[in-house]
């Protein structure tokens, strides 16, 4: 009996050994995350601010939420640095190119910068749906201001 109850506590001391080196390095997978979508995020802002005149401050809470998951999908795919080919074809985007010319140029700046952080190239896709959250980011806040 005695013997069975030190293999069980050794057993629970080692579970929760384990559980805490994992926490530990969630924990740290989580802020090196967190550091590279910070830096992302606010260079994202920068570029829109540059362009458009809206900071983040400018922007309601649940916009900027939207932009920021986005933005953190967005670094996990590049984190991956897995060869990745785009779903769209190129009419989609050059329909929105020649539309929204300026969301086209801030996303590019953006996609630019989380390629250089992460060391990898990103796909067309990735451009699109950039272009299309700047362009939700700047038309919200016009309706907002106006």
């Amino acid at each position: 009996m005695r013997i069975t109850q030190i293999i069980n506590d050794h057993m629970v001391v080692a579970e929760e050994e384990q559980a805490g080196e994992a926490g530990y390095r969630s924990r740290t997978a989580q802020s090196k995350e967190g550091e590279l979508l910070f830096g992302v995020l606010e260079n994202a802002f920068g570029a829109i601010e540059r362009r458009f005149g809206i900071k983040s401050g400018d922007v309601s809470e649940l916009t900027y939420r939207r932009f920021a998951e986005h933005l953190r999908t967005s670094v996990r795919r590049a984190a991956k640095a897995e060869e990745r080919e785009t779903a769209t074809d190129g009419t989609l985007g050059e329909l929105i190119r020649t539309h929204m010319p300026e969301c086209y140029k801030c996303a590019d700046e953006i996609r630019s910068d989380l390629e250089r952080r992460c060391g990898t190239t990103l796909p067309e896709d990735e451009l699109l749906d950039l272009m299309l959250h700047v362009h939700k980011v700047i038309s919200g806040t016009a309706k907002s201001r106006a």
